[in-house]
């Protein structure tokens, strides 16, 4: 008989009755939610009219509201990889348009849709994780590192468009010490959160991925320092080189981030 996933505990047959199940007798559930697959057609045998067996899920629905609203490392999982998925995907004609140009200006337009999209997916799994968790600190450390961050770009970019160096002159000393405060900072309360994940994880990627973002976050500081020297055309040209190594560096961080959530199917007790 066939029939659908009402909830964690109940199926809704094609003969219009109602069967209660256990999940273990889903045979190919492996390591998914029940929780998030409600709608999902399934195949399966009753010996009565009230207890379904053998089930096997022949047609996969994954509930969306699930995924966005349960506090599971499943469902904080899910949301992790949609978003670093999307923002390893826009990586590809970032690249484009360093060496190809065939990018049309419409797309930076698009890159600020898509990074909300990802800013919201990202901050509800780290939600997600510190509730199921029950982690006082995670989620107020993500809180933090971005507050430091927004005032960073703050008091950074009314001076970018003059470029970094003649950018520092005009920010002064006192300016240019605050921002780097805050850089310092924005490092320490973002290496807090991956040693949080590496540690509910019980994987290490987390902090490799960690360290190898940041060091595409010091080229991309090489490459505008570069920059601020347009009378210098060698120094212009190797910050185009610098800044293609630093996006392929970035895409290896993020891919390796995607790998620790991939992993991260539990909460290591320790």
């Amino acid at each position: 008989m066939q029939g659908k996933i009402l909830s964690t505990q109940l199926i809704i047959g094609d003969d219009g009755k109602h069967y209660e199940y256990d999940k273990n007798d889903v045979v190919n559930l492996g390591n998914k939610d029940l929780a998030l697959l409600t709608g999902s057609q399934v195949d399966f045998v009753s010996f009565d009219e009230r207890v379904a067996k053998s089930i096997y899920i022949i047609n996969e629905n994954v509930n969306v509201s699930g995924i966005l609203s349960a506090d599971r490392i499943s469902s904080a999982r899910a949301k992790a990889l949609w978003g670093i998925g999307i923002l390893i995907f826009s990586f590809i004609p970032d690249i484009g348009l360093q060496f190809f140009n065939f990018i049309p200006d419409i797309w930076q337009n698009i890159g600020y849709i898509i990074g909300i999209v990802i800013f919201v997916l990202y901050s509800m799994a780290i939600y997600s994780v510190s509730k199921a968790a029950a982690s006082k600190s995670l989620f107020k450390n993500y809180i933090i590192a971005l507050i430091i961050s927004f005032l960073g770009l703050s008091l950074l970019m009314p001076v970018m468009p003059a470029i970094i160096m003649p950018a520092i002159i005009m920010m002064g000393v006192s300016a240019v010490l605050l921002f780097g405060g805050m850089l310092v900072l924005m490092e320490i309360y973002f290496y807090r959160i991956h040693a949080e994940l590496a540690r509910l994880s019980g994987s290490s990627l987390f902090l490799w991925s960690f360290w190898i973002y940041t060091v595409s976050v010091l080229l991309y500081f090489v490459f505008i320092i570069f920059t601020g020297f347009p009378s210098f055309v060698i120094l212009v040209g190797f910050a185009n080189i610098i800044k293609f190594v630093a996006s392929a560096v970035s895409i290896i961080a993020w891919v390796i981030h995607f790998i620790a959530w991939w992993h991260f199917g539990k909460v290591e007790k320790r």
